[in-house]
């Protein structure tokens, strides 16, 4: 027996299925359409050639520069045009779009002529917030104040190192008098004795004196002994005065003793050494009273007051970062801070606008050699139908912009410009010469 669906059968279509077809049925008779004739091939699409900048012209215009059919059959075709206003158009160029007295318009959105984000260089609390949205702020302007605290202090401690090391310059350069100078040459005769004795050692003198006071110092402690034996027997010995002398003589002994055997011993070298470092330090210092300083430590000093200089200047600098100025004349667009809160280098705080404005529109490649610095143009806003705006071009771009092949050129208003406010969209029609 053979399996299977057979060829010729039809698998019956489900309700929804019958219902869908139903529907398109309908559509496509309420729409008109012959099944009897078969749909002309529709022509291929032919997407029109971008043209960055340009706004729409009036109704006029178009109508004056729109090509005529068989201008397009002929660009279709891939021929130059050439159009109703005298020009030649190839398939890979926009259509012309002029005015009725020779002028091309663009659209372009109103800018700022600067806009600056004011930034926080130092970190603290923001005491005080000086200006809000909208306000004109002239350049110096206080905008707003930062506690500043912590950095009057550093500056009061760089400027107390700077006096110290003017303090160093100015004793460098005084002259010695007489009387310096014979001090200073005492000094070195006393240090010379104290090294010299340091080197020969004790004296017979000194032994005789130090075993004189250590015999003197044991008689002490004897006659101390003596009068604590009488008392030792009272329970409050130690209150007693006799207990006092007893230590006090004791430690005398001690240090009569000690002596004593230091001057048996002899100088050591660490005495020596010492003896002999107060001999140059006081050389030194007769040599730099009688001779002046050396011109290696003037310099040496020089520097550490050029150091302090700087240190007192990055205080100060600091110090008056603190309070925030505005760099240019403008209006305050933007608050982004109050009073209380902490700041950190680096926040922007302010963000300021100039009060001019500036337009910047592209001009298509084909077309920039027809543009100049101060080529006079009218600009229109749509916040103000009834108003027209005289500028010129004033900053035309160095190279081209190979997305769009296209040139962006800045036009400034030369009159009264109020009421033109960044963010709107204006369009600039470049008027022909």
């Amino acid at each position: 027996m053979q399996t299977g669906t057979p060829a010729h059968y039809v698998r019956p279509r489900t309700p929804k299925q019958r219902a869908i077809i139903a529907a398109i049925v309908l559509m496509l008779l309420l729409a008109g359409c012959d099944f009897g004739r078969p749909a002309a091939t529709p022509e291929p699409f032919t997407p029109p050639t971008y043209e960055p900048g340009f706004a729409t012209r009036e109704s006029e215009s178009q109508d004056a520069d729109q090509p005529d059919a068989a201008e397009q059959d002929q660009a279709a075709e891939g021929e130059p045009v050439e159009t109703s206003s005298g020009e030649t158009n190839t398939t890979n160029a926009a259509p012309v779009q002029r005015t009725s007295d020779g002028g091309t318009v663009y659209t372009g959105e109103i800018e700022p002529d600067e806009e600056v984000p004011i930034m926080a260089e130092v970190g603290g609390q923001v005491l005080e917030v000086s200006v809000e949205v909208g306000d004109y702020v002239a350049k110096g302007d206080v905008l707003v104040r930062i506690d500043s605290t912590t950095l009057e202090a550093q500056r009061a401690q760089a400027l107390a190192a700077l006096e110290a090391a003017q303090a160093n310059v100015d004793l460098l350069m005084v002259e010695a008098d007489e009387a310096d100078i014979e001090a200073a040459r005492a000094a070195v005769a006393a240090a010379d004795a104290a090294y010299q004795r340091a080197l020969e050692g004790p004296t017979e003198e000194d032994r005789t004196m130090a075993e004189a006071n250590l015999r003197q110092a044991e008689a002490a402690v004897a006659r101390a002994q003596a009068a604590y034996d009488q008392v030792a027997w009272n329970p409050l010995i130690a209150a007693l005065p006799e207990s006092l002398q007893l230590e006090q003589a004791t430690l005398a002994l001690e240090a009569a003793q000690a002596q004593y055997d230091k001057i048996v011993k002899g100088s050591t070298a660490d005495v020596i050494a010492s003896a002999y470092a107060q001999v140059a330090s006081a050389r030194a210092n007769l040599r730099r009273l009688e001779e002046g300083p050396e011109a290696a430590q003037v310099r040496a000093a020089e520097a550490q007051v050029r150091q302090a200089e700087t240190a007192l200047y990055l205080a100060q600098l600091q110090l008056d970062k603190a309070v925030i100025r505005a760099p240019i004349d403008g209006i305050v667009a933007r608050v982004n801070t109050t009073t209380g809160t902490m700041t950190a280098p680096g926040t922007a705080v302010i963000r300021l606008l100039s009060p001019d404005v500036k337009i910047s529109v592209r001009v298509e490649e084909s077309r920039i050699r027809d543009i100049r610095i101060g080529q006079p143009a009218r600009i229109r806003a749509s916040a103000f139908p009834d108003r027209v705006f005289e500028g010129e071009v004033t900053q035309i771009a160095p190279e081209l912009d190979p997305a769009t092949r296209t040139v962006p050129i800045t036009v400034r208003p030369t009159g009264p410009a109020d009421g033109l406010t960044p963010g709107m969209y204006a369009t600039v029609e470049l008027l022909a010469e």
